[in-house]
Order: structure tokens, then sequence, then C-alpha cells
């Protein structure tokens, strides 16, 4: 698994997009959970179930994951091979878990997430992510994945004037002692639409920057 560090890097030039056609937004499974009404991008998330219908990568990575995970709680991190997953390591991060308190903070971020969130992700935590709203729901995203010990799909839809992006991501638990889950693997599942989220995120940083 340490060679997904060098892989992500290689790949720095490829975008990262998930492929295939364009995907309409759906909301299906638990309401919607909003993550706060404030100036910039207005965040929202729902999870979507595991055993409905899943985009094609995320069905890949889910099937990957499990496959791996056998009769144990989950895949240590040494059980991911990058050369199995290589379309999806622009979309890949790995997220190191830490206790009291409670917390997460990126390890490798993937050339393709990087690219959408046009900042370096490796070593910060969910919660420096901009908008503030966003960084705190995926924070307690991750908290939900921990607690329940499962992974979890979300789908993301953000909104900033007239403008209307999301994506969809799965959370994949990793356990080098097979009790505790030390490590996230998440993946994102990106439409032909990134311009639309780079273009997000980066109005998120500037609103913020102002303040």
């Amino acid at each position: 698994m340490d060679g997904i560090g060098s892989t992500l890097s290689a790949r720095s030039k490829r975008d990262g997009s998930a492929g295939g056609p364009e995907r309409e937004l759906r909301w299906v499974g638990r309401e919607a959970v909003r993550a706060g009404r404030r100036a910039g991008p207005q965040v929202e998330a729902v999870e979507i179930d595991l055993n409905g219908a899943l985009a094609p990568d995320l069905r890949v990575a889910l099937e990957y994951w499990r496959a791996k995970k056998g009769q144990r709680l989950a895949p240590t991190r040494a059980d991911i091979d990058p050369v199995d997953i290589a379309a999806l390591l622009p979309r890949v991060m790995l997220v190191d878990v830490s206790t009291d308190p409670l917390e997460f903070r990126y390890r490798l971020a993937g050339t393709g997430i990087v690219r959408v969130h046009g900042v370096e992700l490796t070593h910060t935590r969910p919660r420096d992510l901009m908008p503030a709203a966003y960084g705190e729901l995926v924070h307690r995203h991750y908290e939900e994945a921990v607690t329940r010990r499962a992974p979890l799909v979300h789908q993301f839809l953000l909104e900033r004037e007239t403008q209307r992006c999301g994506y969809l991501r799965i959370i994949l638990p990793l356990s080098d002692d097979g009790d505790c889950i030390n490590r996230l693997m998440t993946v994102a599942s990106y439409d032909a639409g990134t311009q639309a989220l780079c273009d997000c995120f980066q109005s998120a940083r500037g609103g913020e920057a102002r303040r």
C-alpha cells in the first residue's frame, strides 16, 4: 500500500473524472442533510443505500473492499494494492484516524481530488476544507463510518447563486488490528461537470479568505 503515494503522484496529469455518461443527481435513501445556510456555496448531503444502484466506479471500490475484507471487520491498509485500483487512484483519499479525541487527517489525496478542490489536501483535516460547512459535514460522515464500522456512500450537492453541482463518495473503513478502525479510504465519483465543482470550491476559498 505504501506504493499508493508514488502512484498517485505519477498520475498528476490525469483529470480524475469518473468517465462514462453524465449522471443526473437523484435524491434517494435518507432525507437530505443540510450543512447550514451561510454566505458562499450551500452544501447538502444524503446517504445512499449500498444495496441500491451505485455509480459503477463506486460499486467496483465496494466489491474490491469486500473481497479484501473476507470474514474480518475490514481490510488492512497493506491489503489494498494500488495496481488493483489503478483507474480509481486519482479520486482516492487515505485518511488517518486518531482517537481521544476522534480526529481525521488526510495522508494521501488523489490528483483528481486536488484538482477539484484547487489546493493540496495531504496532511490537512476535513475541518480545514472549504466551505467550512462542507468540511464539518465531511467530518461528521467520517465519525459515522468509524462508529458504524461499515462503508457509507453519500451524495453531495453544492449550490452557489444559480449553479448547482454534485458528486458521490464512498467511505471504506480499514483496520490494522481487526478491531479498531484506524484508517479510512474514500473514493469520489465525479460526473462530466467537474468544472462546476472546481468553481464552487474556488468560490468558497475566496469567500473564506475575505472574512
